[in-house]
Formats: structure tokens, C-alpha cells, sequence
């Protein structure tokens, strides 16, 4: 089979011809369909992120779109020929309090997760793909949708997962700072899915916003940030109507707290913040404002399976719009054109590789 080939300490990347990996036990072999790009895989590959990558060689690679091949010993509800969704976020099923994780296919997370990475290098730009069988969502009643839109969950489930860990119900007001960003963008999305009343949409980029706006259909209010934090709190207090109640910080590599501290203090009492960025510098929190307000903050890492089953569910439903996002597609032995594309996306854009 064909696999694209990463050489860490010569920072190469080549397609090679492989042998396809051997069925393991607790694991699955698929065939993939589709795999989207992160914006940043540039950057991975010229070894300019503090990431922790596997050992020797490796193929790189995160989500995907395939079909099972086959199944190991020990599977129980996963059958060949079987649609599924590749999930990198791999946490050690043992009965610990802190099980090791890895992303795989792009880097350890936890201390201890360097055995993890030596047991399953490969991510998913591989024609098969070699992963455990707890990291693979069912596709069941999705066929009808093309594999390169189904790509795009991959967009989705971070900022779902947070939404569902910041407990945002129907009907309440929700403000994503870093809207125009490529998981701001698909949190206002599925803010919308999830039944928020208001969702206020926080940036720079006007016109990103714009489209929001339009998607939103009277739901989405835009805030253009100017750096002022009181002036951009009362602005986005302004547009809830009163406090919001869910403020999502996704805004990445941050320099500078100020967007991050208007969210804050545009909170209603009782309202919650949720920290998903990458914030390159400290959060100053204003002690007294948390305690008289009952403010609560949240810091929260990805997804759960079960925040990755409830997603499908408002897919397979149609309340998640998936054709809303822009898709630029590459063929997979075009992946380096295809890389080069996803480091210039923008706010309802993504970059896909087909096979």
C-alpha cells in the first residue's frame, strides 16, 4: 500500500510504498476515504511545534473517513465493512485516575504517554490504517454522505465537546471568541445545532463574522473586538441583552489575555467561561469580579466519545449543517499541495485529501 512517510529527524516527508500493517488484537484495519489537514501541519513537519512525536519514523495524520477492513481479536460491536470516523484522541483504558493519552498520529499529551505513541505511530495518511478499536465512531446511517464532508466532524467535535462540557442548554446565550478562526467558526455552528438562543460571535475579521451573522438567520450577533477590554465587555454584554451565560474561549497562540478577559467580563451571574485556546501568555482573573459574580471557569482538552456520538446524532438529524463549510479537496498523493492549501484556511474552511 501507498503511506506518506515522516522522517522527524531529517524533517522529510515522502510517499513510500509499505506493507499494510497486521491485524492486532483490540484494534482495526481501515481503508481510508478521507482525511482532513490542520492549518498548523506545515509547522508540525518543519519541526517548529513543542510537540511530542513518535519514535523513528512515522506516517502523520489525525481524524479521517474509511471503511473497516477487518477487526481484531477482542471486538465486539465493530464489523468489516463498516463506515467509520478515525478519532486520534487515544486515553488508555485502565482503572487510573490519570490513564496516559496520546493524539495519535501527531504527539503525546500526557508524561507517560511515550509507550502509547511506540505502540500505535502511524496516523491516517495511509491507504490502511492501523487503530484501536476504542477510537473509531460508527458511521451507521451516513453512507449517503460523502466522505469528504464527513471529514469535516473533525472540525466540529473540539469545540462540540466543549460546548457539551460547559453544560450550554437550550435557549441560553453563548459568545465564542475566536469566531473567524477554524474552530470558532464551527462552534458557532454547533452552538446554533444545540439550541442556543443567541450565539454572539467575537473576532477581528469583520467579514468572517459576517458570514456567521448571515448562517445565524437573526440567532448570530457579531462583536468586532478592538482591544479595549471594558469597551469590548459592554459591547458584548450589549449584544446578549443582559449577561451571557457560556463564554468559549477558542482563540489560538493568543499573545495578549485582552479578548480572552472581555469574554469574561461579559458574563452574566452565574455565567461560565470555558479556556479551549492555545493562549500563549497568563490569564489575570480578577479575584473579587469571580466571587461576587459566581463566575466559573472551565479548562477543557478535546472531546469525549460519548460528546462524539451525541455530534453524529445531530448529523444523522440534519441540525448540523456540514455543507455550510467551504471544502477545498486535494488527491491523496497531492498531499503536499493539499498542506500548503490548509495553512491559508480561514474562519468555514477546510482542506481534505482524498484516496
Amino acid at each position: 500500500m501507498k503511506a506518506w512517510m515522516f522522517n522527524r529527524n531529517e524533517l522529510t516527508l515522502a510517499l513510500q510504498d509499505t506493507a499494510q500493517p497486521e491485524l492486532r488484537a483490540g484494534a482495526a484495519l481501515v481503508r481510508m476515504e478521507a482525511v482532513p489537514l490542520l492549518s498548523y501541519t506545515r509547522n508540525y513537519l518543519q519541526g517548529e511545534l513543542p510537540y511530542a512525536y513518535p519514535p523513528g519514523p512515522f506516517t502523520p495524520g489525525t481524524n479521517g473517513i474509511g471503511r473497516i477492513v477487518a477487526v481484531g481479536a477482542g471486538v465486539q460491536s465493530l464489523r468489516p465493512g463498516q463506515r467509520v470516523a478515525l478519532n486520534p484522541y487515544w486515553i488508555a483504558d485502565e482503572a487510573v485516575a490519570e490513564a496516559p493519552q496520546v493524539l495519535i498520529g501527531l504527539t503525546g499529551i500526557s508524561a507517560d504517554s511515550a509507550p502509547m505513541l511506540a505502540e500505535y505511530p502511524h496516523g491516517s495518511w495511509r491507504e490502511v490504517a492501523d487503530f484501536p478499536a476504542s477510537t473509531l465512531l460508527p458511521l451507521d446511517g451516513l453512507d449517503h454522505v460523502a466522505a469528504e464532508r464527513l471529514a469535516l466532524l473533525a472540525k466540529f467535535i473540539v469545540p462540540f465537546g466543549g460546548l457539551r462540557r460547559g453544560r450550554l442548554s437550550a435557549g441560553e446565550t453563548v459568545a465564542i471568541n475566536g469566531a473567524g478562526g477554524y474552530f470558532g467558526s464551527a462552534a458557532v455552528l454547533a452552538a446554533l445545532a444545540m439550541g442556543a438562543a443567541r450565539v454572539i460571535a467575537l473576532g477581528r475579521n469583520a467579514q468572517a463574522l459576517q458570514q456567521l451573522v448571515e448562517l445565524g438567520k437573526g440567532r448570530v450577533l457579531a462583536v468586532l473586538l478592538t482591544g479595549d477590554v471594558a469597551a469590548d465587555a459592554a459591547a458584548i454584554r450589549a449584544a446578549a441583552g443582559s449577561g451571557v451565560a457560556l463564554g468559549l474561549d477558542m482563540v489560538g497562540q493568543a499573545t495578549d489575555a485582552g479578548s480572552t478577559l472581555a469574554l469574561l467580563h461579559g458574563l452574566g451571574r452565574g455565567g461560565r467561561l470555558l479556556l479551549m485556546g492555545s493562549m500563549q501568555v497568563d490569564l489575570p482573573l480578577p479575584y473579587g469580579a469571580m466571587l461576587l459574580n459566581n463566575w466559573e471557569l472551565i479548562g477543557n482538552f478535546m472531546y469525549t466519545a460519548a460528546d462524539y456520538r451525541a455530534l453524529l446524532a445531530l448529523v444523522r438529524a440534519g441540525l448540523l449543517p456540514l455543507d455550510a463549510v467551504e471544502l477545498k479537496t486535494f488527491a491523496f498523493s497531492a498531499l503536499e499541495a493539499a498542506i500548503d492549501h490548509a495553512a491559508q484556511m480561514k474562519g468555514l474552511q477546510a482542506t481534505v485529501a482524498l484516496f
